[in-house]
């Protein structure tokens, strides 16, 4: 039975490490998992991915307990080209094949990365190409695939993808893409950075802490509401896209 969205909407902003409404990445990304919300249905098997090693494991039984616990649901965590179930993070078991997840074909209705892995991939079509086997016929996927993120998780950080990129490669293994959108604008995207840009300057901490009070209570409520005015040319500047497709 599908959640009233304003009870499922505090709890994602209640549970997500700062997320705040305001946020133009956090309301594109809330809106594209309650759509998965919906989607999954009461019968229905539901695999979430994401990679518990930058914390969003920690976030992971927000979807647990909320957006899907009304279907049969399963998590599995991904960490050096790996799938890992439940999110028991076994980083080098020698014989855990790459890329391959220990499920039969066709076993979900929805499948989703409610955290960003594409980037962590490096074989990103064998990747898709298992998404693609253990989703049912008729089933659908909600990736979150970034085009402007600095790289982090060093040196397991691969690839951006633009729409066109993503699109191809989906396609490619026999997706049929519902809708790509973007998450952002140029101007959100300008105000992550600026914080990513003030945490690099070598100024002493009180300093430092009034520039975090300036950017939280200036910077962003100008940068996100500016966000709102954008008629399109930011999403070549997007921090991810939101992708479903069906199979």
């Amino acid at each position: 039975m599908n959640i009233n969205k304003e009870r499922l909407k505090d709890v994602y902003y209640d549970g997500v490490p700062n997320a705040r409404r305001i946020n133009p990445i956090y309301r594109s990304i809330f809106e594209f998992l309650y759509i998965a919300h919906k989607v999954a249905k009461p019968d229905s098997k539901v695999l979430n991915i994401y990679a518990s090693q930058d914390f969003s494991g920690k976030r992971e039984e927000i979807y647990r307990t909320h957006f899907f616990n009304h279907a049969d649901y399963y998590g599995v965590d991904f960490w050096h080209d790996k799938f890992i179930p439940e999110g028991k993070i076994e980083k080098d078991v020698e014989d855990q094949k790459r890329y391959v997840m220990p499920y039969e074909d066709n076993t979900f209705d929805v499948v989703l990365t409610t955290k960003v892995i594409m980037e962590h991939v490096s074989e990103p079509r064998e990747v898709v190409k298992e998404l693609h086997r253990v989703l049912k016929p008729g089933g659908e996927i909600f990736i979150v695939a970034p085009l402007v993120r600095r790289q982090h998780q060093i040196p397991h950080d691969y690839f951006r993808f633009t729409e066109f990129g993503i699109r191809y490669l989906l396609e490619k293994e026999g997706f049929s893409i519902i809708d790509i959108a973007a998450s952002n604008g140029f101007m959100a995207t300008a105000v992550s950075y600026a914080y990513f840009f003030e945490r690099g300057l070598n100024i002493p901490k009180p300093i430092e802490k009034i520039f975090d009070f300036i950017h939280k209570w200036v910077v962003e409520p100008i940068g996100y509401g500016l966000d709102r005015l954008d008629n399109g040319y930011g999403r070549d500047f997007t921090r991810y896209f939101l992708v479903r497709a069906r199979k």
